[in-house]
C-alpha cells in the first residue's frame, strides 16, 4: 500500500504544529521518523490515522485515493493500523471481543472458536499467554505487555499500512529482537509498509530501513 502526504498541516486553535509535510511511503517499505521530543513525529502518525484534537489540512493519498476526510474507522477498514505510545486500557472489553468487532466491521465474521485460535496464535508469537485473549484490553498490563499486545492485534487484523509510535518503549532487548523479526516476517509475507517512530532504534535490528525522515518543529528538514 502506497502512502503520500501532500502539504499536510495540523493546527490547534492558536498555532500550527505541522507545516506542509510532504513525503511518500512506497508499498513494502520501511520509513523511520526521527527527531527530538515534541518535534511532531507522533502528530504525523495521529494525523494519518485521523485521530481527533487537531485540525488537519492537505492530502493523505492511499494508493492514489485521498482519505483525508474519512473517519478513523473508515481508515482502519482501508488497511491502516496504528500502535500507540501509551495504549489505552478498556475495562469491560476483552481483547477477543475488540478484535472480533474490528474484523466484523470490515466484513470478516469469525466464530468465537476460530477467533480464539487466531488470537491465541498471535499472542504466543509475541511472547504472551494465549489466555490474555479473554482478559480486558490492556487492563493491568505492564508497558511491555501492552506493546506486545499491540503487535498481536496487528497480526490478527493484517493491515497494509502500519504506524508504530515507539513500539519498542518498555520492551527488553530480547523482546525487541523478537518483535523486530516478527515485523520483518510480516512485511515479507504481506508487502505491508511501516512508518516507525523510535528513539533507541532497537526495533530496527531485523528491519531494512528504506528512508529516514528527520522532523524538526513540525517540518521535514532532512530526507
Amino acid at each position: 500500500m502506497n502512502l503520500e502526504l501532500c502539504d499536510f498541516c495540523a493546527q490547534t486553535k492558536t498555532s500550527e504544529i505541522l507545516h506542509n509535510v510532504c513525503f511518500s511511503l512506497p508499498a513494502n517499505s520501511t520509513t523511520l521518523l526521527t527527531g527530538a521530543n515534541g518535534a511532531g513525529k507522533s502528530t504525523i502518525l495521529r494525523g494519518i490515522m485521523g485521530l481527533g484534537g487537531l485540525k488537519y489540512s492537505g492530502k493523505i493519498l492511499l494508493d492514489g485515493k485521498d482519505i483525508a476526510k474519512l473517519g478513523i474507522d473508515e481508515r482502519a477498514r482501508c488497511g491502516i493500523f496504528m500502535s500507540f505510545q501509551e495504549p489505552v486500557a478498556i475495562e469491560g472489553l476483552s481483547l477477543i471481543e475488540a478484535l472480533r468487532s474490528a474484523l466484523e466491521a470490515r466484513g470478516e465474521r469469525l466464530a468465537l472458536s476460530a477467533a480464539k485460535i487466531r488470537i491465541s496464535e498471535a499472542l504466543e508469537k509475541v511472547g504472551l499467554s494465549p489466555f490474555m485473549a479473554s482478559r480486558e484490553l490492556n487492563y493491568k498490563l505492564s508497558g511491555g505487555e501492552k506493546k506486545k499486545c499491540e503487535i498481536a492485534q496487528m497480526l490478527v487484523l493484517q493491515p497494509k499500512l502500519v504506524l508504530l509510535d515507539e513500539i519498542d518503549s518498555g520492551l527488553d532487548a530480547k523482546s525487541c529482537r523478537n518483535i523486530s523479526k516478527i515485523l520483518k516476517d510480516y512485511q515479507r509475507e504481506t508487502g505491508a509498509s511501516f512508518l516507525i517512530v523510535s528513539h533507541n532504534l532497537k526495533i530496527l535490528s531485523e528491519l531494512k530501513v528504506d528512508q529516514e525522515l528527520s522532523v524538526e518543529s513540525g517540518r521535514i528538514v532532512k530526507k
